[in-house]
């Protein structure tokens, strides 16, 4: 009788084991996650102008890369970008090629090797076609029949695409490009991000001209090393109408190479307006900051703005959405939260890349009642 009770008492004892061991719950990593912050779903926009696309990323390894696509195209690849935490930011410019819809998806990829589920943004370049007046429709060229292949989606991948890097400008052109035998025309360029410009057998600055009178048909090349230590060419044809005769024209040939100072000089730090320092905005749900506008040689291509909070503790903390960059204007809304104190500072970025100082903290706060 004994020895059944005491194995009965085993076999509770077991039984109780197993089933506490059982409802530990297991712990899961959080994902690496992503999202679009400009430009908004839905947006309009004009044919030929650039927009930026600007965004977030997270997650518990730091984020090693973010890529960009367009209608299911990669265009750009961020390869650790600036984070603060685990918290990353990357931001682009995208011109459109023309009128139409375009999707922009991006993915993220996490130090620890996770991917990310996409983030979509549609946008509409240019008047959509209306309902009733569908667009005409072109018959499409006969082809050959092949067996049915999957359609390819945008995935995150590591291999090298053979494009510019981003934000590089290679303009060359021609003014006049058709000429009567004799005439003067002028060839220039404009070029931004790159390495080096070769014109003429040497080296040239990234803003030129050259000047030449002609009297038959000639083609002139633009030479760019890009950063990774690739070459691009640009061409231009100038058309030369008519013949040269010495009886009414004697060709001189002169070549008139106008180098432009290169801007290596930042622009200054803005003064700040509003709101201003210590002020107490009471419970609101947005702020508007503003500043003074500054100016540079080269022109002021953007402006970035950093806010930080804390509750209180003084151990202060990137805002949601801080570091916002690519702002055209000299101000910058953003939502708050009651029972915060705000403190921020303000940055100009010039048309050559040049980053300015930031201006010193502004405070603020936002009490809860």
């Amino acid at each position: 009788m004994v020895t059944r009770r005491l194995l009965a008492g085993f076999f509770l004892l077991l039984t109780l084991s197993i089933f506490i061991s059982s409802c530990e719950m297991p712990t899961t990593a959080a994902a690496t996650s992503v999202w679009i912050d400009v430009p908004v779903d839905g947006l309009t926009i004009s044919e030929g102008q650039t927009i930026p696309i600007e965004g977030h990323a997270a997650s518990p390894g730091g984020v090693s890369k973010v890529e960009i696509w367009v209608n299911g195209e990669l265009q750009f690849e961020v390869n650790n970008p600036p984070a603060t935490d685990n918290l990353a930011s990357f931001s682009q410019l995208w011109t459109p090629p023309g009128t139409g819809e375009y999707t922009i998806q991006v993915l993220a990829l996490g130090g620890d090797g996770t991917a990310s589920e996409p983030d979509n943004a549609r946008v509409q370049v240019g008047a959509p076609v209306p309902d009733d007046q569908p667009a005409p429709e072109e018959e499409p060229p006969p082809q050959e029949e092949t067996p049915d292949t999957p359609t390819p989606t945008a995935t995150l991948t590591s291999t090298p695409t053979p494009t510019s890097p981003p934000n590089v400008v290679i303009d060359f052109w021609a003014d006049p490009g058709t000429i009567n035998a004799g005439e003067r025309f002028t060839i220039y360029w404009h070029v931004e991000n790159v390495s080096k410009v070769i014109f003429g057998g040497s080296e040239q600055p990234f803003d030129g001209s050259y000047s030449d009178d002609l009297c038959k048909n000639e083609r002139y090349t633009l030479t760019v090393t890009h950063t990774d230590g690739s070459e691009e060419k640009r061409t231009v044809d100038i058309t030369v109408t008519g013949s040269c005769t010495t009886a009414t024209f004697t060709a001189t040939a002169t070549a008139t190479f106008t180098p432009v100072p290169v801007d290596n000089t930042a622009p200054p730090a803005p003064n700040q307006l509003k709101p201003v320092n210590g002020q107490d905005m009471g419970c609101i749900s947005s702020v508007m900051m503003r500043w003074e506008a500054v100016s540079d040689p080269s022109g002021i291509a953007q402006y970035q703005v950093e806010v930080q909070r804390h509750p209180g503790d003084n151990n202060w903390s990137s805002a949601p959405g801080s570091p916002f960059s690519g702002i055209g204007g000299t101000e910058k809304e953003m939502s708050v939260e009651c029972g915060w104190e705000y403190r921020w500072r303000v940055r100009a970025i010039d048309g050559a890349g040049n980053t300015g100082n930031w201006s010193g903290w502004f405070t603020f706060n936002i009490p809860l009642i």
